[in-house]
């Protein structure tokens, strides 16, 4: 087996993709969120979201990625959110988003299908199972976004070890439509009965993810 190159923080990645926000119910993300053990019972509200991506550049090159926050947590005294949940495309971003931040990627294979200007659809899939697929579209005035307007401080558990990064992004957006969301939720949270509050596109977008602080649990 290949040995995968080692590609450390601090990544910057390019691209475009899309955030779904939500308002969830504190009984969908304690029986739906697939919340790991350290933070079961430590829900604390906040905004759930779907960021779905299609990376033109990264650290460890280009790749698709779905995952899933379900809100924000009690933790050490902090309210935090969490990737519980998320899919990339290619090994390297696997084994890189666990050693260097924790995060529990797993492989999938996406494909995204540019139908004109505004409409696109995109289907993930594992071997023969679907996991979810979209079709979005988007248009109108953009307008910037930044996630010092709407941060997610994160911390993940990995191998007995606490991980807490605060990434910083920054693009151009526009309001965005689903016009079908259909989800495995053996294998993502189902959110397709939940109520939207929020779909953007942001196209083009520039993110850092720097090194994390690491704390003993």
């Amino acid at each position: 087996m290949t040995e995968v190159p080692q590609h450390p923080a601090p990544w910057h990645l390019t691209g475009k993709g899309y955030i779904l926000l939500y308002k969830l119910q504190r009984s969908f993300i304690e029986n739906h969120g697939m919340v790991p053990p350290f933070l079961q019972g430590k829900f604390s509200g906040g905004f759930g979201c779907i960021m779905l991506v299609d990376y033109a550049t990264s650290d460890a090159g280009p790749y698709g990625e779905l995952l899933f926050i379900p809100g924000k947590f009690h933790h050490e005294g902090k309210k935090l959110n969490t990737i519980s949940k998320i899919y990339v495309s290619t090994i390297d971003s696997v084994v890189n988003g666990r050693r260097n931040w924790g995060i529990p990627k797993e492989q999938a294979e996406f494909v995204f299908d540019q139908i004109d200007k505004h409409h696109e659809h995109i289907v993930i899939t594992v071997g023969a199972k679907t996991i979810a697929e979209f079709s979005i579209r988007s248009g109108g005035l953009s307008f910037p976004v930044n996630t010092r307007l709407l941060p997610f401080p994160l911390v993940q558990k990995h191998e007995d070890e606490y991980f807490y990064t605060t990434f910083n992004g920054r693009g151009k957006g526009r309001l965005a439509h689903i016009e079908k969301i259909s989800i495995n939720d053996k294998l993502f949270p189902d959110v397709s009965a939940c109520k939207l509050l929020a779909a953007l596109k942001v196209e083009p977008f520039d993110i850092e993810f720097p090194k994390p602080e690491i704390g003993n649990s």
